[in-house]
């Protein structure tokens, strides 16, 4: 028997000797290690972070989306992240619009490859997509993105099918949002962004330009229903939370969503304790809210 499978089997005798309403077997760090090899990614609840590497911006509510390092997301139970590219000179940095984030793709990578080598229990969705303007580039941004993987391919599960837990433990998942001539990562360019869009290996909520907060959280009610109601556990099913309004001259406010949507998702999943929703990404992810989120697949 493996030390995992070791692990999870000593959690289990203390959990039903003493009850699991006393003993938290579900830390943030490590809470995986508690799901079963066998069950397909799509099947869990997890916690994500809209424009992850976002923590940066040049007027109040116009670009930052987090206030937790990745690091810390990852600490906190943040197990999908969303991550904006900016192709130069055939490298990345992280973008959100054109505002830069002060951060590069490698270093986005290093803490993620640290954090699993720590807790090769877990895995980590990430969402790739390009962002702003490419320059300087001799290349593709598929094929960048290949260099980076060709560093360290075993950290990496690159295949396009939705995996089982025990083929990804321990390895970033590539969700791929760009084009690629060859198979590459679970294909994700069918997006939309309309509220309910359902695509072959995916299904979205990413209604983003908005004119109020109850306006957004209706399509999350909606988004959530269509999650509870499919069968097919081949789809993954993302269920972005954020979104901004827009004032003066077009200027866009965050918070003015994420706000009040963070509050009233999280007195949701206070009492909503028996679905499937999926990866459900946020603006301003905190701890607690990371843990409602992920608990879910205990209850």
């Amino acid at each position: 028997m493996g030390l995992i499978s070791q692990m999870r089997s000593f959690l289990l005798i203390l959990i039903c000797l003493f009850g699991s309403s006393n003993f938290d077997y579900a830390a943030g760090h490590n809470w995986m290690i508690k799901v079963p090899d066998e069950s397909l990614l799509s099947s869990l609840n997890i916690p994500g972070t809209h424009n992850a590497g976002a923590l940066h911006e040049p007027f109040p509510r116009t670009a930052k989306c987090q206030t937790l390092t990745l690091a810390e997301q990852l600490e906190s139970g943040v197990r999908f992240f969303d991550i904006r590219c900016c192709h130069q000179n055939d490298s990345f940095s992280i973008y959100h619009g054109p505002v830069s984030q002060k951060l590069t793709f490698e270093s986005v990578l290093n803490t993620m490859t640290i954090f699993l080598k720590k807790n090769p229990s877990e895995f980590v969705i990430l969402s790739v997509k390009e962002e702003h303007r490419s320059n300087s580039t001799t290349r593709s941004f598929a094929a960048t993105v290949r260099s980076y993987i060709k560093k360290e391919p075993l950290s990496w599960y690159t295949k396009q099918g939705i995996p089982r837990l025990a083929d990804v433990r321990g390895k970033l998942v590539l969700l791929r949002r760009f084009p690629s001539a060859k198979p590459l990562g679970i294909p994700a360019t069918d997006w939309g962004h309309n509220g309910l869009h359902i695509g072959k290996n995916i299904f979205v909520q990413d209604r983003f330009a908005l004119p109020d907060a109850q306006t957004k959280w209706k399509i999350i009610e909606q988004a959530f229903e269509q999650s509870r109601k499919d069968s097919k556990l081949n789809r993954l099913h993302l269920h972005y939370t954020s979104g901004y309004t827009q004032g003066l001259f077009g200027i866009p406010n965050i918070t003015a969503i994420s706000k009040p949507i963070n509050k009233r998702l999280m007195n949701y999943l206070k009492s909503k304790r028996e679905f499937r929703h999926g990866c459900i990404v946020v603006d301003f992810i905190t701890s607690d809210l990371s843990r409602a989120i992920y608990m879910q697949n205990f209850n």
